[in-house]
């Protein structure tokens, strides 16, 4: 996917990073062989975003498309990517935009006009303190084109079958948010793949009917459920997450497969949005990147 001493650029199009994880981050991706260049505004701040929306996307499109950059690595997610989305040109090239999160927006909307290398995978500030080695690992031999292991599910709901189709999604709410507009999220003959943090059951179905009323869903071949991290029900509640989902989810008939390792915790394995893959009793698995 990159060769070494590519140059990775590293912008903020949503929420504020943390400088000393960019810093930690950007000190780790050059050990592994490549430079990395800071945007020019990754330090700016305006409301609870890293800079007013025409900074961020005078950033974006700097490392989506100046000359000598070969990947785009985000900072932090939060929220503000899809203030981009308006801007994003047409004919942009492949080259590889790394993320997760609120990077969820920015790739649904390359999925649909570019291609090329999508990954879902560890933000830059996180990527040398806040993951775990298995995720570093991961990232960096697919960044090396290598082949990784598929990413361990378990049977959910629905039929038990091995399903392929395209790999699409990430984080929840995003996708939602997304819903209505020109990167609404089209499912058909696709594994979607649902993440979330900090949302509560009843908004978590919320967000799922969302999806579903919306047509997002439709055609899908499969659910990939990933990490839900502090998505507990209140105390005393007599229900769990699990019946939320299986009941917002079963509906579809659909194999949905579930606890893949990817999202908002400290292991957030990688992979690639918008590549064909399989899910099944082995994982969710992708071809060797190239």
């Amino acid at each position: 996917m990159l060769k070494r001493n590519a140059t990775v650029a590293v912008v903020a199009p949503a929420g504020i990073p943390q400088l000393a994880g960019v810093a930690a981050g950007a000190s780790l991706v050059k050990s592994w062989g490549y430079e990395v260049l800071l945007a020019p505004n990754l330090e700016k701040q305006h409301h609870f975003t890293a800079g007013t929306a025409e900074v961020r996307t005078q950033d974006l499109l700097w490392a989506l498309t100046a000359e000598g950059i070969d990947a785009v690595w985000l900072a932090r997610g939060g929220y503000g990517c899809v203030h981009c989305l308006p801007s994003l040109p047409e004919g942009l090239d492949g080259r590889p935009v790394i993320g997760c999160s609120d990077a969820t927006a920015l790739f649904a909307a390359l999925v649909k006009s570019r291609g090329g290398h999508l990954v879902h995978g560890p933000m830059l500030e996180t990527i040398a303190t806040k993951v775990d080695d298995a995720t570093r690992e991961r990232i960096r031999a697919m960044l090396e084109g290598n082949e990784v292991a598929p990413i361990a599910a378990q049977h959910f709901a629905g039929p038990k079958e091995e399903v392929r189709g395209r790999v699409v999604g990430g984080n929840l709410c995003v996708l939602a948010s997304l819903a209505g507009t020109p990167w609404a999220l089209g499912a058909r003959g696709a594994i979607v793949v649902l993440e979330e943090v900090t949302e509560v059951p009843y908004r978590i179905d919320r967000l799922i009917m969302q999806l579903r009323l919306s047509g997002a869903l439709d055609g899908a071949v499969g659910i990939a459920l990933g990490d839900f991290v502090k998505c507990d029900p209140p105390e005393g509640a007599r229900y769990e997450l699990t019946d939320v989902l299986r009941e917002a989810l079963e509906p579809l008939g659909l194999p949905v497969w579930s606890r893949l390792t990817l999202g908002h915790d400290k292991r957030n394995l990688a992979f690639c949005v918008g590549a064909e893959g399989t899910l099944g009793p082995g994982g969710l698995s992708q071809a060797r990147p190239v």
